[in-house]
């Protein structure tokens, strides 16, 4: 596909989302600042925004396609610019979630074969990467099309030679069942899920279509906390979703305060055109909606602290980041720990965690 662009000496590629009003706005003004950074540049835009909203990048050399411009990063494998390697494992997500635009944009399952995902950790072993990261629009749908399962992968990979550990972007509640807990107690996996609960309203999650009530969210999470010590639990919630009246919020946010969660990403909601909720409207005020979710990140913020003082004195390995004169690295439970010393970055360090405050978290060799 890059021969088709053989001839252009400068080109920039703008990859744009829409899965929310914010990501849509913030891809516009990415684009806008391309053609005025780069003016002697041809400026491609692609991904989802291009899509829904396609005279809005007008103004581009050319407008491709999700195809096409997977058919251009095809076998390119990321820039070893960070601590952790993250390995995109499939894209596409056919899930019916009334809020989402995901599934009208990128409904097919495009799944990595895992000779093709072996090949790419055996790269990042050899960059150095101790850690690597699964990504993809639903991990959870892995290999439907290939007639695999998450599992499947997972299994496979256990007999890599010095396999760095493995950490799972993020885990629709669906997929968190007894055998996937099983198989990865027996695997260098991070003690860290990100779960995007949405609500824990059962009439809200009815009308987002989620699929599960608030009692398989509670069985989820005991789930995870009975197998896993230390374990961390981040979720995404959506607050002024139609219907979301004040009850209907306040049982989301006693069942966050009442279960182990240690982060949130909090969203206002979003209406996002040709999905089945924007036909709802948007009646929760912005207002209502900011102050649920300064609500929810004060709470969400306290119970982080608490979390991280009950790690005082416990041993963690950090990978290192260094970022101005701060040293820093993520414990595999999702803690930013800094840590005086000279170290080099992207190695593997043990840690003591010895001061925690309520912003951040210290730690000694």
């Amino acid at each position: 596909m890059l021969k088709n662009f053989s001839d252009i000496e400068n080109l920039v590629i703008v990859n744009t989302c829409c899965v929310t009003k914010e990501a849509e706005i913030k891809s516009l003004r990415k684009f806008r600042q391309s053609l005025k950074r780069y003016p002697n540049s041809k400026v491609i835009a692609t991904g989802c925004a291009c899509r829904v909203y396609p005279e809005k990048f007008s103004a581009a050399y050319q407008v491709i396609d999700n195809v096409q411009r997977n058919s251009i990063i095809k076998g390119i494998f990321p820039d070893p610019g960070k601590a952790r390697f993250f390995l995109k494992i499939e894209d596409g997500c056919n899930e019916k979630c009334t809020y989402c635009i995901v599934s009208k944009v990128r409904n097919k399952i495009e799944s990595k074969t895992i000779d093709n995902i072996k090949e790419e950790i055996y790269w990042a072993i050899s960059l150095g990467y101790k850690e690597i990261v699964l990504v993809g629009a639903n991990i959870g749908l892995y290999g439907i099309d290939l007639g695999l399962h998450l599992i499947d992968l997972l299994q496979a990979l256990k007999g890599i030679p010095d396999l760095p550990r493995i950490r799972l972007s993020s885990v629709e509640p669906k997929f968190i069942d007894a055998e996937l807990i099983q198989c990865l107690k027996d695997y260098p996996v991070c003690r860290h899920f990100h779960i995007p609960i949405q609500s824990a309203d059962d009439n809200i999650l009815s009308r987002m279509r989620r699929g599960y009530d608030a009692a398989h969210l509670k069985r989820s999470l005991d789930l995870i906390s009975r197998n896993f010590d230390d374990i961390a639990i981040g979720g995404d919630v959506i607050v002024g979703f139609p219907g979301e009246g004040e009850e209907e919020f306040l049982n989301t946010y006693k069942f966050i305060e009442s279960n182990p969660f240690t982060h949130l990403h909090v969203f206002p909601y979003s209406p996002r055109p040709g999905t089945e909720a924007y036909d709802l409207g948007d009646p929760v005020l912005r207002e209502e909606k900011k102050r649920r979710l300064w609500e929810l990140k004060n709470l969400i913020a306290e119970k982080n602290y608490q979390f991280r003082k009950n790690l005082l004195g416990k041993t963690f390995n950090i990978i290192v980041e260094t970022n101005a004169d701060i040293i820093s690295g993520l414990t595999d439970n999702y803690i930013r720990v800094e840590v005086n010393g000279d170290y080099d970055k992207n190695t593997l360090i043990k840690i003591k965690i010895n001061e925690v405050s309520k912003n951040k978290t210290y730690g000694s060799i």
